[in-house]
């Protein structure tokens, strides 16, 4: 298994305060007759410096520690 960034951007609370959101997703290593290949797994959202980001809407999440609301800018 591996975990790649597959995203990053942008995102500001009301009060104009900024988070760089950085999505990444688990690639699940697979073996069939063709051959080897990967599936894609679980992702995950967090700030640039490491805090939980859940995904509330396409543009809106929230940083779990410290219970900001996020828009993507």
């Amino acid at each position: 298994m591996s975990v790649r960034e597959i995203d990053r951007f942008k995102a500001r609370t009301d009060k104009g305060k900024e988070y760089i959101i950085v999505q990444y997703q688990e690639y699940i290593s697979t073996d069939s007759f063709d051959g080897t290949g990967e599936i894609e797994g679980l992702k995950s959202i967090f700030t640039s410096t490491g805090l939980h980001v859940n995904f509330i809407d396409a543009k809106t999440f929230k940083v779990v520690e410290t219970d900001e609301i996020v828009r993507k800018v």
